[in-house]
Order: C-alpha cells, then structure tokens, then sequence
C-alpha cells in the first residue's frame, strides 16, 4: 500500500536546506517504524546536546563477514539484535549450514549516523565498524567496506569517524530523476523516472544507492 499522505519537494533539487534535511530524517524515521514490523529495521533521533534542532539520526548493528578462501569471496550478512547474533554464532560453529567449506566468522558492530552537511547541502553517512576496540581503516576495507571512505572528527560527537565523502552526492541523486520532464508531473507521468525526488523519500533514496557500500541495506518495506 502507498502513503497517501502528500509530498513536498526541495526548494534547489538535488539540494537541501537544513530545515528541508529534519523534514526528511522525520520521515525516514517513520518509514523506518513502519518497515520494522516486518525487518526490525530501525533508525533513532539524537539530539545535539548544545544546540538544539541539529540532531542526526542513528543506527547500530552486528555486521557479519565470512571469509572463504576457497572461492575468494567476501560475503556480508547483517544481523539485527542480539538474540539473532547469538543465533548465527552458534550456526556458524558447524561449517555444513553454511553450505561452504574453508570458512572463517568475523563481526563488527558498526555504528551509521546520517547527519546534514550545511557546506554541500546533502546529507552524509558517517560509521564506526569496532571488534574491541574502533577499527582502522585497513580493517573497514577487508571487512568489505569499498568506495570514497574518509576519515574525520564527528561533527557532533568530535571524535574520529569514517564517512563516505559527499562530492558526488549531488550527481547522484540528479542520476536517479528525469529533468526533462515539467515540473508538474511528478505524480501523472508514465516515465519510470521522476522529476525530483520528494523531501520525504529523499533519504531513502540516497541511503538505498549509498548504503551498500558499508554494508548497509534498505529494504523494500521503506518504500511500501
């Protein structure tokens, strides 16, 4: 079923405004309730402690890496809860249910944060991936973390996270809409590709495209 509800659109697509940016962490939020009825896939509002209205939104989870050296593969699953983990580990102690042989377990919990960048006007995907201790950066790419991974204080947090650079955010999100069509037609045109995206669909939209990168998924639910 869709959302019925009606949708706003940015002032400068593929750009957002602050204000534009906390419309669409609101609705993400709320897609992300509503998928996690049937994926447990949830997303939390953090508040800035200082400065109010410059929250970012989070999420934790226990990314599992296997590693097969006979067919030289990495093979990333994501596991939603505690119970689930405790699940796989056990699984994983008899190499049969795997149906592969040669394999090796690894896990990080990776902390993501979405937080707004005022300097490009996109929102940016910040991470930690941690065994013990935080992971460097060697250890995120083995781990399968592949693209334009940098490394920077958090913006709110002020300590060290990785983040994927947001340079081509903008070309991204201009990649996935139709600029040729009127800017009426969002909603009545037969083209798989639409003008803009809405504010609200907007960071589904980014995080879908984005997300895998760092072994992180959207679900279809998001955009039921």
């Amino acid at each position: 079923m869709t959302n019925a509800s009606i949708s706003t659109y940015p002032k400068q697509y593929p750009f957002l405004t602050r204000q534009e940016f906390d419309i669409a962490a609101k609705s993400f939020l709320e897609q992300s309730k509503k998928s996690g009825e049937y994926d447990g896939d949830l997303w939390v509002w953090n508040e800035h402690e200082k400065l109010k209205g410059f929250g970012y939104l989070s999420r934790r989870l226990i990314i599992q890496k296997l590693k097969n050296d006979s067919i030289n593969e990495n093979i990333t699953d994501i596991i939603t809860d505690d119970e689930q983990f405790e699940q796989v580990e056990e699984e994983i102690e008899d190499p049969s249910t795997l149906n592969i042989t040669d394999t090796a377990a690894e896990y990080f919990t990776v902390d993501y944060h979405i937080i707004y960048s005022a300097s490009y006007k996109v929102p940016v995907l910040y991470f930690n991936a941690y065994r013990k201790e935080p992971s460097r950066l060697e250890d995120i790419k083995t781990a399968g973390f592949h693209g334009g991974i940098s490394q920077q204080d958090h913006p709110t947090l002020l300590i060290p996270f990785y983040y994927l650079h947001p340079c081509e955010t903008a070309t991204l999100m201009k990649s996935i809409v139709n600029t040729s069509q009127p800017a009426t037609s969002n909603s009545n045109n037969n083209n798989n590709l639409l003008r803009e995206i809405s504010i609200e669909g907007y960071i589904r939209s980014w995080l879908s495209l984005v997300g895998n990168v760092v072994g992180l998924k959207i679900g279809i639910s998001y955009f039921l």
